[in-house]
């Protein structure tokens, strides 16, 4: 009765005293109005109704920011008795589909694990990139990587519709070697003879083959076997490569280092360095790190290599050459290419040799904390496995259901809570294409995980109009005091305090005792945990940290954090 009888009087004041500022005399009334209002806390789920209301064509959002601009309105005519300090917990959902970011390293990035070169050199540095390059991924994230890595030589021997090819394909260049290519399946080397086919012919030639079978690929080497006549049959080999424009003979025959040949290089090494010889036996790797007892230097290496070639080549000659691969370890595995030729007697660096590098663009998910490529499905698993006519799928429902079903096959030991991506083809109506999806084992049983999802976000009655809140509640784990007690053990004035955070995984707070946490030191320490768990966090995001305490009893505190200027301050 008193509230109404004084907003009476307000009213008749704004008909007497007219000289008042009609805003001051409106915000006075609302502030009025408010102070009547419920102040109350509520939760409320979204409807399909709710969805209609707001103007939105599917019953979801398209994305969190979508809902924080449109609850608001609705939370207006849902909760109009709700004043200052109210807040609703809103459940709704989203359209949150499987996104691949696309990322393609320049010459620099490369640097980010160290490597001296522009070009990675096996599958192990791709995902050391990636753990370096994306710290802060979440479970199922997707990255589209382009990349450049050093080529593998691949093998091929040509077969009798290869020389058919060759036949027609050079016809009209060389129509009697063509020819007779194309009918004994082997080239003419003899310089006598009227089918002769020279060294450049014959590159001109396997290029040809190469290029119709898998296409030009700027940088990649092939090993291609071809059988000749030199008035007897012969089985000869050549090292080719696109360079771009044509077809070119490389030198050089590859060669991989092998576990077997590290124990033969273990053995041969052992009283001259025994320490870089027993581990180079033990691991199947060069240790290269200057710093340690088992180091093995450049010329060191050299030396392994000529033993190892000289014992799997006893006939090389004079001036043949060879591109060996082989591990070695930086703090890391990964794979080290020599160029050599034989020279004098030894083989000393292929200076005239260069590494060659091809550009390659993979799909890397990371599940189960780990980078790795999608599961791929098997070609023939679409046709004998999910009855599909042809290797691939049509409808999205129907892939989904019958992959997680030939998951729980294909993998009978994964273990509850495990991640799998996967890749599957699929027809648009269009062209076939590559779709990915994560399924995640639950009860014993693989589903697919849908691309709408729900979330929660906390609304707030501030000023006359719901706001979003972007508080995280977030509950201190065991992991985070250990996390607090890394990034703090420089600091000596808290040790005593940090090593029983550590030990006890809570903070004392009973004044007076040696492991005591004032306020000014918890804010260090939650600073410290905020730094470290949420170094990207935008600015204006919050967190509610709460933590366990020790004040004579068990128990907890919270403390309210703010990032503004990007740094953690307390939330007043």
């Amino acid at each position: 009765m008193k509230k109404s009888f004084n907003l009476l009087l307000m009213l008749l004041g704004l008909v007497v005293v007219s000289c008042n500022p009609m805003d001051d005399i409106h915000d006075e009334i609302d502030a009025e109005l408010d102070n009547q209002l419920a102040v109350a806390e509520a939760d409320y789920v979204l409807t399909e109704d709710d969805y209609d209301d707001l103007g939105q064509s599917f019953p979801n959002f398209g994305s969190v920011e979508d809902a924080r601009t449109l609850v608001p309105t609705l939370l207006s005519d849902i909760y109009p008795t709700y004043g200052a300090g109210s807040i609703i917990n809103v459940e709704f959902d989203i359209y949150d589909p499987l996104r691949i970011n696309d990322y393609t390293l320049s010459a620099s990035d490369y640097e980010l694990i160290g490597l001296d070169t522009d070009y990675f050199s096996g599958n192990g540095e791709i995902t050391d990139f990636l753990e370096a390059k994306y710290p802060q991924m979440e479970e199922g994230d997707y990255v589209s990587l382009t990349y450049d890595i050093l080529a593998e030589e691949k093998a091929y021997t040509l077969n009798d519709d290869d020389y058919d090819f060759v036949g027609e394909e050079f016809e009209g260049d060389y129509p009697g070697p063509a020819g007779n290519a194309a009918q004994f399946g082997s080239f003419d080397v003899r310089e006598t003879s009227d089918n002769y086919w020279s060294e450049d012919m014959i590159v001109d030639a396997l290029g040809a083959v190469i290029s119709e079978n898998y296409g030009d690929v700027s940088g990649q080497k092939y090993n291609v076997t071809y059988d000749v006549y030199t008035g007897d049959p012969e089985t000869r080999s050549m090292t080719i490569q696109f360079d771009g424009n044509t077809y070119i003979s490389v030198g050089g025959t590859a060669y991989e280092i092998s576990d077997a040949d590290f124990d033969a290089i273990g053995d041969e090494f052992a009283t001259d360095y025994p320490g870089p010889a027993e581990n180079a036996a033990r691991f199947g790797s060069f240790d290269v790190r200057e710093s340690s007892d088992n180091y093995w230097s450049e010329a060191m290496i050299l030396e392994a290599i000529n033993f190892t070639l000289m014992e799997a080549y006893p006939n090389a000659a004079e001036g043949d050459q060879f591109i060996v691969s082989y591990a070695i370890y930086s703090g890391f595995v990964s794979t080290q290419v020599t160029n050599v030729i034989l020279s004098g007697g030894e083989y000393v660096i292929d200076e005239s040799a260069s590494v060659s590098t091809i550009e390659e663009t993979t799909v890397y998910a990371f599940t189960n904390e780990e980078w790795d490529q999608p599961y791929s499905l098997p070609e023939d698993s679409y046709t004998e496995e999910f009855g599909q006519r042809f290797s691939n799928f049509g409808d999205e429902e129907e892939a989904l259901t019958k992959i997680a079903i030939f998951l729980g096959r294909e993998f009978p030991y994964a273990t509850e809570g495990e991640l799998k991506a996967v890749a599957y083809q699929f027809y648009n109506g269009d062209e076939t294409v590559t779709e990915y999806a994560n399924f995640v084992l639950e009860n014993g049983n693989w589903n697919a995980i849908q691309s709408v999802v729900s979330e929660t976000l906390q609304f707030g009655y501030e000023d006359g109009m719901w706001v979003p809140d972007n508080t995280i509640n977030y509950r201190l784990t065991s992991d985070d005091y250990s996390i607090i007690a890394d990034e703090l053990s420089g600091n000596n004035e808290l040790t005593t305090q940090v090593a029983s955070m550590e030990q006890y995984s809570n903070f004392d707070r009973r004044p007076g005792a040696s492991a005591y946490w004032d306020d000014e030191a918890i804010l260090l320490a939650m600073k410290s945990l905020l730094n470290e768990i949420a170094a990207n966090a935008e600015e204006g995001q919050k967190y509610t940290l709460t933590f366990d305490i020790y004040n004579g009893s068990n128990t907890t505190e919270s403390l309210s954090l703010i990032k503004e200027g990007g740094e953690w301050v307390v939330n007043e």
